[in-house]
């Protein structure tokens, strides 16, 4: 009876040291390339920064987990691997949803759309714009000639509570992503301010992203 025997197996092939790192540079390209991309649209589309723009980041930046499983695969702590790619990610993502602010045209009808104390003469409106929140964020300031800049400020913070918005320590407001403060000197962004009329004191109600 003749009896046959395998010959040996031929050994498995894995990625060499040279391979892996190749695939590690590619998946770093990748993701850069990707939040890239993400970022680029959440800016344009002004909700970068917001709540939404934050979920909408994380999601975004989950979904390069894809090509990176065909580039990890072949290793043997694949999962380990996925898993640590997947915080990374998220991380990424947060960092990015908090990186901008709403866009100054969102800021601008926020603004516009604020309570007015009674009495209140609008004196000028400025507005600065950055599209990155690196140092300080956008915003659009409007500045009043009230007839006591402290009940004026309670007289807003009061409907600004009605209509919804969170009081925040030292005296700001917060809702959506945005914020609203109130000082009482012009922006320093406001060239040449307006004096307020005799007997009238100035209040200004800014209205930027809030923190």
């Amino acid at each position: 009876m003749a009896t046959t025997s395998a010959g040996p197996q031929p050994p498995v092939r894995r990625p060499t040291t040279g391979r892996w790192a190749v695939r590690a540079i590619g998946v770093l390209v990748l993701w850069v390339a990707w939040t890239f991309l993400v970022g680029g649209l959440l800016l344009l589309t002004g909700n970068l920064g917001t709540s939404a723009g934050r979920v909408v980041a994380v999601a975004a930046t989950l979904l390069a987990l894809v090509p990176t499983w065909f580039l990890v695969r072949a290793a043997r702590r694949r999962w380990w691997l996925m898993a640590g790619a997947a915080l990374v990610l998220v991380a990424l993502g947060l960092g990015l949803g908090r990186l901008g602010g709403p866009s100054l045209a969102r800021m601008t009808g926020v603004g516009a759309s604020l309570p007015v104390a009674t009495g209140a003469q609008l004196l000028t409106t400025s507005s600065v714009e950055h599209a990155l929140c690196l140092h300080e964020c956008s915003r659009v300031t409007h500045l009043y000639a009230v007839a006591d800049a402290g009940e004026a400020q309670a007289e807003v913070g009061d409907g600004l509570v009605a209509a919804g918005w969170r009081a925040q320590d030292g005296g700001g407001f917060c809702r959506d992503g945005f914020g609203v403060t109130f000082a009482n000197e012009p922006d320093p962004s406001i060239v040449d301010p307006p004096a307020a009329p005799p007997g009238m004191e100035l209040l200004s109600v800014e209205t930027s992203r809030c923190d």
